[in-house]
């Protein structure tokens, strides 16, 4: 009876589908990880992204345009202080009769940064399709084909290309201007004995508090970032126990937590009240053991080598 019961719960864990979430680590991956993914689409490619300049990048999503493919782009079209950075992309749109569009009313910026092939697949990234992302900037990206999750980031897409409104009930996509603030505050209110960082900029000061309370509680809150340390805000975590390096040989463009060294969050996300409360931008939460412990690896070199 208790080898049937085994055989049994074995068919049960095996009947379940699994899906295998792959880490892209910026500089290190170079291009290779979204080239492979732009080239094995089939029949559609969406991307929103916030920076588009890389030209390798670019000519692979004319190249799958000219196959017949179908690739729609929501791009922003006046990036703050460089207006004019997407000018060659948004040409080469109209000269390959790509459909794109370069701002949604509702939204203040689009900085959303995700890949979306075939309905099947996407790729959730912290990184901007520009030369320097690949050169000297810290960035990853999560490539996830749960059904559920490509579902609600396709339908995201669709909203937003069709400026409606979209209700989001999943737990693991934070979306701003949507959930995000209320999702981060949990998330850092829930940390029981860590948050590792890494931070382009935090400014927002009711997250600020949340990560000085963390701290004040005895977690270990370390926070790794190129801006300048000499802020206000800075200071203020300082005093409350936050450890803040300052990274030398890769500028901090990722936007991620790992909390309690069991689950990440990652994506376009900044802690400034424009990007949780005024921008299209999305983060994804993974639990995935293996993804984990190669953010932790990472983090854990770069904090020494800052």
């Amino acid at each position: 009876m208790v080898r049937y019961f085994f055989i049994l719960l074995a068919m049960l864990v095996f009947s379940f589908p699994a899906f295998a979430d792959q880490l892209i680590v910026e500089p290190d991956m170079g291009r290779e990880p979204i080239f492979k993914a732009i080239q094995q689409a089939n029949y559609s490619i969406d991307l929103v992204m916030y920076g588009l300049t890389d030209r390798q990048l670019l000519a692979s999503l004319l190249q799958q345009k000219s196959k017949g493919l179908t690739v729609k782009i929501i791009l922003e079209q006046t990036p703050y202080k460089a207006e004019g950075e997407n000018t060659r992309a948004i040409n080469a749109f109209h000269q390959y009769h790509i459909d794109w569009q370069g701002d949604i009313p509702r939204f203040k910026l689009i900085h959303q940064k995700t890949l979306i092939i075939d309905d099947k697949e996407a790729i959730v990234m912290t990184f901007n399709f520009t030369h320097s992302a690949f050169q000297h900037d810290r960035n990853f990206g999560l490539i996830i084909d749960n059904p559920k999750q490509v579902k609600e980031i396709a339908n995201t897409f669709s909203a937003d290309w069709n400026h409606q409104v979209i209700h989001h009930s999943g737990t693991d996509l934070i979306w701003s201007p949507d959930n995000s603030r209320e999702q981060l505050s949990n998330l850092l209110s829930h940390a029981k004995e860590s948050i590792d960082m890494y931070a382009q900029d935090i400014k927002d000061y009711r997250l600020i508090g949340s990560l000085a309370k963390a701290a004040r509680k005895g977690i270990k809150v370390n926070i790794l970032t190129s801006t300048n340390l000499q802020s206000k805000q800075f200071d203020y975590l300082r005093r409350a126990g936050v450890n803040i390096r300052h990274s030398e040989p890769y500028y901090i463009h990722a936007k991620v937590f790992i909390i309690d060294q069991q689950k990440a969050i990652l994506g376009s996300i900044n802690l400034t009240s424009a990007s949780l409360d005024e921008n299209r931008e999305l983060s994804i939460i993974t639990r995935d053991k293996s993804i984990i412990q190669q953010l932790l690896s990472v983090f854990a070199n770069d904090w020494n080598n800052s």
